[in-house]
C-alpha cells in the first residue's frame, strides 16, 4: 500500500548530513574512511549531563551514543554508535542492522517552525534531545522515505570541540 503523501510545506535548502547507524564506531570509521577518502573522524559522546531534555515517541527517555562526523565533498557525514538506553538507532540496529538511518537539514533558518510544520503535516518526532546549546528533532519518514528518518537541528554551530579523534588506519 503506497502512503498517503503529506502535505508539508516546507523547502528544504540541502541536506547538511548523510548518518548510519553502526555497531562499532572504530571499525566503521576505518571502514568508510578508506572507501570515502576520510584521514580523520571527530568523536562526540552525547551522554549526560552534555546530553538532556531527551525523547522517544514523545515521552521522556534516557538514551546515549556516541557520534563520528567527518566531511565529505561539502556533506556531514555521522556514523553513531548507541551506547545505552533504547533509542530509534538501537532499533534500527535490531530491525535492519547496521546501514543508512537519516538524512538531516540544519540549513533552516526556523527549525523550531519546521518541527511544527512536520508535526501539523502528521509527521512526528520519533525522537530528540538537547546536547549542550543544541536542539535536535529526528521526523517519522520512513513510511515516505524508504525507511529513511529526516532530522533537523537548531544552533549547530554551537556545537563544542570534539571529545576526541580518530585518524584511521592505513
Amino acid at each position: 500500500m503506497v502512503p498517503e503523501i503529506p502535505a508539508l510545506d516546507v523547502e528544504i535548502p540541502e541536506i547538511s548530513q548523510v548518518a548510519f547507524v553502526v555497531e562499532d564506531a572504530g571499525d566503521a570509521m576505518d571502514r568508510f574512511g578508506a572507501v570515502l577518502g576520510v584521514d580523520v573522524w571527530h568523536l562526540y559522546r552525547f551522554e549526560p549531563p552534555r546530553l538532556a531534555d531527551t525523547t522517544l515517541r514523545g515521552e521522556p527517555h534516557d538514551y546515549s551514543m556516541l557520534l563520528a562526523l567527518a566531511d565529505v565533498g561539502g556533506t556531514m557525514f555521522e556514523l553513531i554508535e548507541p551506547l545505552s538506553g533504547e533509542s530509534i538507532y538501537t532499533e534500527h540496529l535490531e530491525t535492519h542492522g547496521e546501514g543508512l538511518h537519516h538524512i538531516a537539514c540544519f540549513a533552516f533558518d526556523d527549525p523550531e517552525g519546521v518541527v511544527t510544520a512536520f508535526e501539523e503535516a502528521g509527521i512526528s518526532v520519533l525522537q530528540s534531545g538537547v546536547f549542550v546549546e543544541t536542539p535536535y528533532w529526528y521526523f517519522d519518514t520512513q513510511e515516505h522515505l524508504n525507511g529513511v528518518i529526516f532530522e533537523t537541528a537548531a544552533n549547530v554551530d554551537a556545537l563544542p570541540e570534539p571529545d576526541d579523534t580518530h585518524t584511521v588506519s592505513s
